[in-house]
């Protein structure tokens, strides 16, 4: 089964191929003690991008990018290495960052808090 990890817990979760990044989130959302993941409040419709993460690792195994959710990530100006984890299903081994709500639009080197 593919493995997904979340940066920067460092947190790794085997899924089932086609399993969505926010599906796997949400299961690794339970392992953390602070603020994890927002996750999706559109369900699914590409108006919120609460759900965008970023892809370090792996891009090439995610399943590929809709028009709605490339208009999305265009309108929030986020980076070609974003996707929305309520859209991205997972077919191989990949590694994501969170990226807070607030800071989609923003770069994130050196700016992702570190969880303890």
């Amino acid at each position: 089964m593919p493995q997904v990890t979340f940066q920067p817990y460092n947190l790794r979760l085997e899924v089932p191929r086609g399993t969505s990044l926010l599906a796997a989130a949400d299961e690794v959302a339970e392992m953390v003690a602070d603020d994890f993941f927002i996750g999706e409040m559109c369900e699914g419709r590409h108006e919120c991008g609460n759900c965008v993460v970023r892809v370090i690792e792996g891009a090439d195994a995610l399943s590929p990018m809709t028009e709605s959710e490339r208009a999305l990530l265009e309108q929030l100006k986020a980076g070609p290495d974003r996707r929305t984890a309520c859209t991205a299903r997972v077919y191989g081994d990949v590694v994501v960052g969170i990226v807070s709500p607030a800071r989609h639009g923003q770069r994130e080197e050196g700016r992702m808090q570190a969880h303890p």
